[in-house]
């Protein structure tokens, strides 16, 4: 790698000294340096004396993963010094973190330091949920970095530092989300003001980690009904994949990571590669470039409209019915590919051998030209009772020569239209799993989990749970997961029960899906468990397991019984109906008219 500039910081404390110093220079070379709020976050560096045009670089994400890619940043840096623009912001997840062990946070930022310092520009770093991820870290970045939202003017333009983990002020002893959203009354209060006072700039930038404006009910509504119908442009992080969206006829970046961690694509429309971008003001033009080091993109080369179109691009649809009464069930998987993307698209498709399923042709190969459309038909067959497990196939993607997308996944011959999703339950928890850490091996499970008897159901009786006296609730999920989270107050290390009663008119097997967002996992009909239910994977259980239900006459009771280590708890269950002919509810008694 080659070096343009060696300016090496011992530690944070010399780049503050550094800083000092040339706020001192700055204020006699230029007028056109900005007057930034008490305290801001920033390694400054000699300002542009050009009054009109300007640049500014913008790097990505460094962590996430990406361990060993200090390369990559080094040589976004190396090249950002090349190209000499005005400042670089950098827009979150600068350190590992997840910590609050102020020496490992102390490593983690000297090593930053050491790596940023070759820069020869000013730079401003925000913070990413990887900066700040706990009361601990939010008071490290106050002490040693500066202000967590800011707002500046340089040559006419109005740029906004967001923080979007302002809700782990450690002055919060609760954050109130439905006030405060994920900004905070008060952040939204400064950037409305900042906006109030400099209407008339030539443009605004907003710079975010997280890109909040796709989250819902997060704030963000306020902020954009302040920036009004001015001009302006939005950059955010964290997903560590590039997507340019447009909202009210504006630019809303979502940047790829620059040295995080990411799985890496030949395609670049597909924007997951490791890139820095290169913003010039002229005038009331402002272009955006791309970079990936030794490469240069323009600003829509990994449109939402790309990755819509290549979403369509590959479309099954089974046409096949579950009939008990026959020895064997047959049925078709229609492919269809339709390309409305701008190169040459070549589709293979590779069922794998399965014991059961009798799949023709299992193997395809699909060539499709830009605006063209192709149609291929599976013939599928499998014994009643023996419906699970379902196939797997290969498939590979090739887009104008190189592979854009491959992986493996599981045939549905069910379509979805015929699937109930289970909304209403009953839920008991949260109960303490007895552990604070992880088994070393993953198909161990804690006793807590493993021996708990299932509870009584009905009634008002009361349960010990995990941090005093509990009883079973209602719960109507507005989405299609049961978010247990949410339900049981975003406990760790703790397990729970969801109830919900199947009404059939007659004894039945039918198919059904449960997608385990959890660590554990067990599922009971009528009090007996199933196991099927309860496929393993990376975290005992994780991901989706398909049975059948053996369901009898009448009211059949479903219990789920879920463990969570820490966050991410929920669980989605669907049940094949395609006549409509199964009653679902909480309570095991029919619905009165």
């Amino acid at each position: 790698m080659f070096r343009i500039h060696k300016q090496k910081f011992a530690n944070f404390t010399k780049a503050a000294a550094a800083f000092v110093l040339c706020v001192a220079i700055i204020g006699v070379a230029t007028a056109q340096s900005p007057e930034f709020p008490d305290r801001m976050p920033i390694v400054e560096r000699p300002f542009s004396e050009d009054p009109d045009k300007f640049s500014f670089a913008i790097i990505g994400d460094k962590t996430g993963g990406g361990l060993d890619k200090w390369p990559v940043f080094d040589r976004s840096i190396d090249e950002i010094n090349i190209l000499k623009p005005d400042f670089a912001i950098m827009v979150g997840d600068l350190i590992q973190g997840n910590t609050t062990d102020i020496k490992q946070l102390a490593a983690e930022w000297k090593e930053f330091w050491q790596h940023e310092s070759d820069l020869i520009v000013p730079f401003l770093p925000l913070p990413g949920n990887h900066d700040i991820t706990n009361p601990v870290m939010y008071d490290y970045w106050k002490e040693h970095l500066g202000r967590t939202y800011s707002a500046f003017v340089y040559k006419d333009c109005l740029f906004i530092t967001l923080n979007t983990e302002e809700w782990h002020n450690s002055k919060y002893e609760a954050w109130d989300w439905e006030k405060e959203g994920w900004f905070g009354t008060a952040q939204v209060k400064y950037v409305t003001d900042e906006l109030a006072q400099h209407p008339d700039v030539r443009h605004t930038f907003v710079m975010l980690h997280r890109p909040i404006w796709l989250y819902e009910s997060s704030g963000w509504e306020h902020i954009e009904e302040a920036l009004g119908d001015r001009a302006y442009t939005v950059f955010a992080g964290h997903y560590h994949n590039l997507t340019l969206h447009t909202r009210n006829d504006r630019r809303y970046f979502v940047l790829s990571a620059t040295g995080g961690g990411l799985t890496p694509q030949d395609v670049p429309e597909a924007g997951a590669f490791d890139h820095y971008s290169i913003v010039t003001v002229d005038g009331d033009e402002v272009t955006v470039a791309i970079i990936k080091p030794g490469n240069i993109y323009p600003a829509d080369i990994s449109t939402a409209v790309f990755k819509e179109r290549l979403g369509n691009l590959l479309t099954f649809t089974p046409h096949f019915n579950i009939n008990r009464a026959e020895d064997i069930n047959t049925g078709n998987l229609e492919i269809a590919i339709d390309n409305s993307l701008e190169k040459h698209v070549t589709v293979e498709i590779a069922f794998h051998p399965s014991e059961h399923w009798q799949i023709s042709p299992h193997q395809l190969t699909f060539e499709v030209k830009p605006g063209q459309s192709i149609e291929g038909t599976v013939a599928l067959s499998v014994p009643s009772d023996a419906l699970t497990p379902f196939p797997i196939y290969d498939y590979a993607v090739i887009y104008g020569g190189e592979q854009l997308r491959s992986g493996r996944n599981l045939l549905h011959p069910i379509d979805k239209s015929n699937m109930r999703v289970l909304k209403d339950w009953v839920l008991l928890g949260p109960f303490d799993l007895g552990v604070t850490e992880a088994p070393a091996d993953a198909n161990d499970v804690p006793s807590n989990f493993q021996t708990a008897l299932l509870p009584e159901f009905g009634g008002d009786a009361t349960y010990e749970g995990q941090a005093g006296e509990i009883v079973w609730q209602e719960h109507v999920s507005e989405t299609e997961r049961i978010n247990l989270d949410d339900a049981f107050g975003n406990p760790d290390w703790a397990f729970g029960y969801g109830m919900t009663y199947i009404k059939s008119p007659d004894e039945r097997r039918v198919f059904a899906q449960i997608g385990w967002g959890s660590n554990l996992g067990r599922f009971f009909l009528n009090g007996v468990e199933l196991p099927a239910a309860s496929a393993p994977g990376t975290h005992l259980y994780r991901g989706w397991a398909h049975f059948e239900l053996p369901l009898k006459a009448g009211w059949n009771m479903v219990v789920v019984q879920s463990g969570d280590y820490k966050s991410g708890w929920d669980y989605r269950m669907e049940v094949a109906d395609p006549t409509k002919a199964l009653q679902f509810s909480v309570k095991n008694t029919d619905r009165q008219d």
